[in-house]
């Protein structure tokens, strides 16, 4: 959850206030060059925060160009080679404005409109993954990264070939195992990607505009405090307006098999499967004695070559599928007037009784702000406790 002060709350909370959105524009090396600020009275773009995207961020924003300022070319203000910061900002009660940050983005597509309706520029923007995914992130020679480098340097030495330098790592030690080679047919994004999965990290570019590694804790939900809590019927409720609430069992396993090696010899192997026989599942209402086996066989049943050195690592990512694959399969579509503080991944409290939501906790997978004062909307997945405590095994 982003920070803010308690009096931004207080106006965001209030519904009346007035919005203002500022863009910093940044040269290539951001390098700062011109404040954009403007004060928001009609639908001007939303931004949008997926959690399961490469491109965590992306925002489009529409922008008046009566002046001409805005328009686009290679020696313009507006151009590809720019990055922006975008910042939304409450107009407090004593009349000053508190911003807080919403990502830093490669400026891309921008369009210049000239209509009946006056002049305008359109910006979409997308966080800084972009450099590194599809084409744009292909490998132009041969990167090899040696046996027991750091994954937390390999992942800096591939992000480097396109310019990043801010890093903001959990402390992670581990090494690579073994020679990684990556080539022309393999995207930096990729890599980077799988080095974390070896790492037990997920990664991706924060609010700041930090590339984060960030390590998994199994337990996570066990001791994440609750960011925000919406509770339908409670007078004191300001921003709920509402939920649609599903079951997803196209992702739902609960037998989980992983293979580590390489080619086709399994060195290492784990099975992890919800038996009633072992008493630690006993009355689970997704054990295969009540509803069969549903069997995820991690890397398409190939052994993984990041997993060969021992049984443990297949361990911990066959408990990491399980949780991913048990412990999320509710989903919730909750509309809310405008929190602008929320982020990925936060945990939040939802209760609704009306449709059978009796109170729990729900991790925030995506986010649909428009950047107007106006219903914001949040995908959200139910947490389940599949275990107390990860360690079991």
């Amino acid at each position: 959850m982003l920070n803010a002060s308690p009096n931004f709350i207080k106006a965001m909370l209030s519904k009346q206030y007035k919005v203002y959105i500022k863009i910093e524009l940044y040269d290539s090396q951001m390098r700062y060059i011109k404040e954009i600020t403007q004060r928001v009275n009609k639908d001007i773009g939303t931004l949008r925060i997926d959690g399961n995207s490469p491109i965590r961020r992306a925002f489009t924003l529409h922008l008046d160009n009566k002046t001409g300022e805005f328009i686009f070319g290679e020696n313009n203000l507006i151009w590809i080679d720019k990055r922006l910061k975008l910042y939304l900002g409450l107009q407090l009660w004593k009349g000053n404005i508190e911003y807080i940050p919403l990502g830093v983005f490669v400026l891309t597509e921008p369009e210049d409109n000239h209509t009946l309706d006056g002049k305008s520029v359109t910006i979409n923007a997308v966080d800084k993954a972009f450099f590194m995914t599809d084409k744009r992130g292909k490998f132009v020679n041969e990167q090899i990264i040696q046996t027991g480098t750091k994954i937390t340097d390999a992942i800096k030495i591939i992000a480097s070939h396109v310019g990043e330098t801010m890093f903001n790592f959990d402390d992670v030690q581990d090494t690579v195992p073994y020679e990684l080679t990556y080539s022309g047919e393999d995207n930096r994004w990729d890599a980077i990607q799988e080095l974390a999965t070896l790492a037990k990290c997920t990664v991706f570019y924060d609010v700041y505009g930090y590339l984060r590694l960030k390590k998994i804790d199994l337990n996570y939900f066990e001791t994440e405090p609750i960011t925000w809590e919406y509770k339908y019927g409670d007078p004191n409720e300001r921003l709920y307006a509402g939920n649609v609430r599903k079951f997803d069992d196209s992702n739902l396993y609960n037998d989980i098999v992983v293979l580590g090696g390489s080619g086709s010899t399994a060195t290492s192997r784990y099975r992890l499967t919800v038996d009633e026989t072992n008493p630690i599942w006993t009355n689970n209402p997704y054990s295969v004695q009540k509803i069969g086996y549903h069997t995820f066989f991690w890397n398409n049943g190939n052994p993984d070559p990041l997993l060969g050195g021992s049984d443990e690592e297949c361990k911990w990512r066959a408990k990491f599928e399980l949780m991913r694959r048990l412990g999320f399969a509710e989903n919730v579509e909750l509309t809310i007037s405008p929190n602008y503080l929320h982020d990925v991944d936060d945990v939040i409290w939802i209760e609704d009784k009306e449709n059978g939501i009796e109170g729990n906790k729900y991790l925030i997978r995506s986010i649909t702000l428009p950047l107007a004062p106006a219903l914001m909307t949040i995908e959200c997945t139910k947490y389940r406790r599949v275990i107390s405590d990860w360690n079991f095994i």
